[in-house]
């Protein structure tokens, strides 16, 4: 299991399992019944200046980006997938 805090949530990252869960910070994960909360990623990237990014989709279209002490509020990324010949 992988911890990840950042400026608003707590990330829980099953890794086994390929799910997480977002909670906001100021809760005890372990208070709570986590069990509905799960949802699955396909890839999980922590960059070194503090941002990561799951990815929600096989494709990597979908995506989720924070940062661990960056102000700014999570993002979703919709992008369009690449088109080769």
């Amino acid at each position: 299991m992988q911890r990840i805090d950042s400026t608003h949530s707590t990330w829980l990252f099953d890794e086994e399992q390929m799910r997480f869960c977002r909670i906001p910070r100021d809760v005890d994960p372990s208070s709570l019944p986590l069990d509905k909360e799960w949802q699955d990623y396909f890839g999980l990237e922590v960059d070194v200046s503090g941002a990561f990014t799951v990815a929600l989709n096989a494709e990597r279209t979908r995506l989720l980006r924070a940062w661990r002490e960056d102000p700014e509020a999570t993002l979703e990324l919709e992008l369009q997938p690449e088109i080769t010949d």
